[in-house]
């Protein structure tokens, strides 16, 4: 086995088994302090209740002094929002109160999400099957840099990170090491997200300011990651906490800011259609970055609402982000959403539909001396009725996932229709190489036709880069597979002097080639059995209408030779008439002057 396969075969194993234990373990018990804490100063903390979880010996406002809390407690202080504390772990609380200093023993309870639990858990699962699915999309499909750094990101960010964040803690160490190994993870996926995010932007970024844009990053990185790993440690053991100030929390998500400038600079440079494909990643990274700001920085929200809107927002950025990968091919992914799969499963669900409701019937409605006639009756009702369901859920199939390809779709067959009225053949070469590439997104389209002394074929039309040759020999292997099996031709299996990317399609009838179509690979995408379909029903449609147009050009030659040959014989009519009248004339003449002479000879005199 290649080295390669073995390492991706190895990571998507490890991004299975830590999705199947995230979403496993978001649904357990999460041992956690009762209250959270709001940092003050350097040595100081207030608390904030959770409501529902705090206990009443506890108050907000309640202040803590760092320095007189054991480090178990401090570990507890820095780690509870994040991480599972040791079950059943009692933590002793210093609590001043204006001059008094009161002692609290808190215990660590069950629940994460301050009166939500429920909605959380299942959004925790969301997100980590959504990231799980763009990192293995990614690492499979995926040939560019981009699609590696969309793969590390979606890895670091979620699965592994929360995997460790679910891990039960032991003891308040193994606690602290789960809490730094989230954190690091964390801060790895920033630069997994520059990487893909520096990459779709590398046409639009000067070749002197890359280097600037990586400093930048990396100057908010560093800080970003002092700040994110300092400041635990340094509550942990001097009880400092000068790195958990509120505004210095602004870090890590600021650590996002920098690839969404270089996206939102690349995104003012892009044309209309690029446009479209950065839209969906500028607005995924903003979500990126408002998912992060709601979990690491503590705004004046609550508790539980603030890590509603964190993982809420983290799954509607995978969201975007996996549409924008899918729909625009945001990076190089080979990969293609079969139709006919997604119009299966959505009878498989409709059958299913049906056996559940005639199950729930019979159950509910049907007893055992209900005829014959009446269990028969309900599931071919339920079959009537649910069939015009169905054909809703197809339409509505094919309306809002296959969209643009059922446009598209339906104006090449469209354009296969009227092709045929088309009176110029290059009008026709023209129209044809303009409507396939507008509707496939060929970087290649061609159009050949056989030359007139039938010595090779000749390139009528094309568009993109780069360019086609302007001649083809006739025994080249692309042609002589054309003429030999009347099928789509993939070049890439075939040596030829289209190159090797694309499909090349016979301009064929009655036997004859007339030419080919040429249609260059989609980056990252390959085309579907039906769009290989359809662009042989337009090749066979324009072959037809050139067979056609040039059949017409040879009969209005074949008239025009008529027309000519007959003036032609006309004028040699008219010339061997004149011909035949001037020797009329010349033996009138003749026969005149024969008459003539005898009596010319009578009067002339003689001399003797």
């Amino acid at each position: 086995m290649h080295r390669r396969y073995g390492l991706l075969i190895l990571l998507s194993a490890i991004v299975v088994a830590a999705t199947v234990y995230a979403g496993w373990g978001s649904f357990q018990p999460s041992p956690q302090l009762p209250v959270t804490v709001r940092w003050v100063d350097a040595h100081h903390a207030l608390i904030e209740p959770i409501p529902g979880m705090t206990p009443a010996s506890l108050h907000a406002g309640d202040r803590l002094d760092l320095t007189a809390q054991s480090r178990a407690t401090r570990i507890a202080l820095v780690g509870s929002e994040v991480i599972n504390l040791p079950a059943s772990a009692r933590y002793p609380l210093v609590v001043e109160r204006g001059a008094a200093h009161v002692r609290v023993t808190v215990n660590a309870i069950n629940g994460s999400s301050g009166g939500l639990p429920h909605w959380d858990d299942w959004l925790i699962l969301y997100a980590v099957v959504l990231y799980a699915s763009i990192a293995l999309l990614a690492l499979w499909r995926g040939h560019d840099r981009a699609a590696l750094g969309m793969a590390f990101w979606a890895i670091a960010e979620v699965p592994l990170a929360y995997v460790f964040a679910l891990i039960p803690a032991s003891d308040n160490r193994i606690a602290l090491l789960t809490l730094l190994v989230f954190l690091c993870f964390s801060l790895a996926a920033t630069v997994g997200f520059y990487v893909m995010a520096e990459s779709i932007a590398s046409s639009a970024i000067r070749p002197g300011s890359r280097a600037w844009w990586r400093i930048l990053f990396a100057l908010v990185l560093g800080a970003a990651t002092i700040v994110a790993l300092g400041g635990p440690l340094a509550v942990v053991n001097p009880g400092w906490a000068g790195l958990m100030q509120p505004w210095l929390t602004w870090f890590m998500p600021a650590s996002y800011l920098v690839p969404v400038a270089l996206l939102a600079g690349s995104f003012r440079q892009a044309d209309a259609k690029q446009r479209q494909r950065l839209r969906w990643m500028l607005v995924g990274s903003v979500v990126v970055m408002g998912g992060a700001a709601f979990y690491n920085v503590p705004l004046p929200l609550n508790y539980g609402v603030r890590l509603l809107l964190s993982n809420g927002l983290a799954t509607l950025a995978a969201i975007a982000l996996l549409y924008a990968v899918l729909r625009h091919r945001l990076i190089d992914i080979t990969v293609v959403i079969n139709r006919a799969l997604v119009y299966a499963l959505t009878t498989s669900l409709v059958l299913g539909l049906i056996a559940l409701l005639e199950s729930l019937i019979e159950r509910t409605t049907l007893n055992r001396s209900a005829g014959l006639l009446l269990e028969l009756a309900v599931p071919l009702g339920l079959g009537v009725a649910l069939s015009s369901v169905h054909r809703r859920v197809e339409a509505l199939v094919d309306r809002f996932i296959f969209r643009r390809q059922y446009r598209a779709e339906t104006a090449l067959r469209r354009f296969g229709e009227v092709c045929g009225f088309i009176r110029e053949p290059e009008r026709l070469f023209a129209l044809g190489v303009e409507q396939i590439a507008r509707h496939t997104d060929a970087p290649q389209v061609a159009l050949y036709e056989r030359s007139p002394e039938g010595e090779g074929y000749v390139c009528r039309h094309q568009a993109g880069e780069p360019a086609l040759p302007l001649t083809i020999p006739s025994d080249d292997l692309a042609f002589v597979g054309l003429r030999a099996r009347n099928a789509e031709l993939p070049l890439h299996d075939t040596p030829s002097a289209l190159g090797t990317e694309g499909y090349a399609f016979p301009l064929m009838l009655r036997g004859d080639l007339l030419g080919a179509l040429v249609v260059g690979e989609r980056p990252g995408e390959h085309y579907a059995a039906d769009e290989r379909a359809l662009l042989f029903h337009v090749a066979h449609e324009i072959g037809t209408a050139l067979f056609a147009l040039r059949t017409q050009e040879l009969e209005a030659r074949a008239r025009e030779s008529d027309a000519q040959a007959q003036a032609s014989e006309a004028i040699l009519n008219e010339v061997r008439a004149l011909a035949r009248a001037s020797e009329e004339r010349a033996r009138a003449s003749e026969t005149l002057l024969l008459q003539l002479l005898p009596a010319a000879g009578s009067t002339v005199p003689v001399r003797s």
